[in-house]
């Protein structure tokens, strides 16, 4: 007896260690993601007019950087500034989606600092999540509790089904959800960053049409002007 009682102990530690470092992996893997992809992010603080306060822009929603555009212009700093800027600031896409379908409960969108999008995933998931256990609670307190006498208890078994079917039907609708909005809500931040910084998508206007002069001395004392042009192909 005690060594069928070991045997049947020892998978069973066995599978809780490999669940244990498999969960371990995976939490480590999805900082290292976060770290990855949040390197280098954050506010910006640029001055715009001499004489005047600098303006911090970013780490917030889309409706406070509107704001900051409407109020600022930043087409007076230089091209590289500006590109610079959005490169800092834009919020990634693919991952926060990939986070959202497989944790859950809003986590991608917290890295696009969408804090309605984080509500909707944290409330949708929740509300699954409490109907399923809800529901599997009922199913096992039945089986457990009243194993000889189980067909008189019919109607509550129904009820307990009906939850977890419910439950696991919100989990999946969640999940499209929540893969929805940061794709929308990515897309869209970055396009009001773009347009709030006078830059192209395809970033066409990186070379736009220029003229420049300069002195050139010549070996016998006098001074001559070079012109230098930059005209794009496309």
């Amino acid at each position: 007896m005690k060594r069928l009682v070991l045997l049947l102990i020892l998978p069973v530690l066995l599978a809780s260690s490999l669940l244990a470092v498999g969960e371990l992996l995976f939490d480590v893997a999805v900082v290292g993601l976060d770290i990855m992809v949040t390197a280098g992010k954050g506010p910006v603080t640029v001055t715009l007019d001499e004489g005047k306060d600098p303006v911090t822009i970013g780490g917030t929603g889309i409706r406070p950087m509107r704001r900051t555009f409407e109020e600022y212009d930043f087409s007076t700093l230089g091209y590289e500034e500006r590109l610079r800027i959005y490169d800092r600031l834009s919020v990634p896409v693919v991952w926060p989606i990939v986070k959202n379908i497989t944790i859950g409960f809003g986590n991608g969108s917290v890295l696009q600092y969408d804090s309605m999008g984080a509500l909707t995933g944290a409330v949708l998931d929740g509300a699954s999540a409490l109907t399923l256990s809800v529901g599997l609670g009922i199913f096992i307190g039945l089986i457990s509790v009243h194993p000889d006498t189980f067909s008189d208890h019919l109607p509550l078994f129904s009820v307990g089904v009906d939850l977890m079917v419910a439950g696991m039907i919100g989990l999946g609708v969640s999940r499209i959800v929540q893969a929805i909005i940061p794709a929308v809500y990515g897309l869209r931040y970055n396009k009001i960053l773009r347009e709030g910084l006078g830059l192209e998508k395809d970033r066409s206007d990186a070379l736009r049409p220029a003229l420049g002069f300069a002195p050139l001395p010549t070996s016998d004392g006098r001074l001559q002007w070079q012109v230098a042009a930059r005209v794009p192909l496309q």
